[in-house]
């Protein structure tokens, strides 16, 4: 499936955050664009993002994916892509790291099917998370300084088919 058949709408505190829909993990706007990005298309966004990369030699590995959705602006942030499950990562000294959070609850997993799962619910160094699936995807985090974040994503959804 291509990339441009998903799409994700993310918020923080309630309002959109357009600069964090269908960008790199941890490249800031003015790395990327050169410019606040909240006002350029989606789609226009995923070119440059990949231009970037070309440009800058950076290999399009997961720490450098573009990602539908990427919640958070510091250390730690959640990246939503397609039906998946939600990666959490966190930027430390030693490079970009996957934080493996549980995915079994009291002996049961919490899968149904591959992009199935019941509510998962967690926390990480202050950090609270909640990842649902269903006709939308749903990812939500709250910071320890008490800032929210949530992200819908789907197939055929988001700031992608804005356009």
């Amino acid at each position: 499936m291509a990339y441009s058949d998903y799409g994700a709408y993310v918020f923080r505190n309630g309002e959109r955050r357009r600069d964090k829909e269908d960008v790199a993990l941890f490249a800031s706007d003015e790395e990327t664009f050169g410019m606040d990005s909240s006002e350029i298309g989606s789609g226009s966004r995923i070119w440059v993002n990949l231009l970037h990369l070309e440009k800058t030699g950076k290999d399009p590995s997961w720490e450098n994916h573009i990602y539908h959705g990427i919640m958070g602006d510091g250390n730690i942030r959640v990246a939503c892509y397609k039906q998946g499950l939600p990666d959490i990562c966190e930027l430390t000294e030693d490079g970009i790291h996957r934080i493996e959070y549980k995915t079994k609850k009291e002996g049961e997993d919490y899968f149904k099917f591959r992009y199935e799962y019941d509510d998962i619910l967690f926390e990480y160094k202050g950090y609270h998370f909640r990842f649902e699936s269903g006709e939308l995807y749903i990812a939500e985090m709250t910071e320890p300084d008490g800032t929210q974040w949530r992200c819908e994503y789907n197939y055929s959804y988001g700031a992608r088919f804005e356009e």
